[in-house]
């Protein structure tokens, strides 16, 4: 399994090899899922990148239910979703207002929550956080 240390790093660069970018600020409450997902399955085949579009959307929903479980708590629960293209792989960043790094977890087999990040790892090239700002950003490259 991998570590959150390990996990603590950057993304890869995404200038000037990106040409292709979006973005979406949500309030960090449930009704921001769908609509992340919606919009970001929309985005993804209006980029002509229709093999993507499923695991895009899984992937947005599960970093989007992460990142409004993390904003709990905050005064400003603002989640911020940019999507980068170059044309035939997608990065998909998630930024919270929450400093706690991402870690995985060892999720039993009766556990209802807890396999988000296995799952990221698993349908992903990479993924990684890194801290910015006040918050932290959760990316993963498809």
């Amino acid at each position: 399994m991998t570590t959150a240390a390990a996990r603590c790093r950057t993304e890869p660069s995404t200038t000037p090899r990106y040409p292709l970018t979006g973005h979406l600020e949500l309030g960090a409450r449930p009704s921001a899922v769908p609509c992340a997902r919606m919009i970001t399955k929309k985005i993804v085949r209006e980029w002509e990148l229709p093999d993507l579009a499923e695991t895009a959307e899984l992937l947005v929903s599960e970093l989007v239910t992460n990142a409004i479980r993390a904003s709990r708590g905050l005064l400003d629960p603002v989640i911020r979703v940019w999507l980068v293209s170059d044309r035939s792989t997608l990065v998909i960043r998630v930024w919270d207002g929450s400093g706690e790094m991402p870690i995985c977890q060892d999720a039993g087999p009766d556990s209802e929550c807890g396999r988000g990040l296995l799952l990221v790892e698993a349908l992903s090239k990479d993924w990684g956080a890194y801290r910015r700002g006040r918050g932290k950003v959760v990316w993963v490259l498809i």
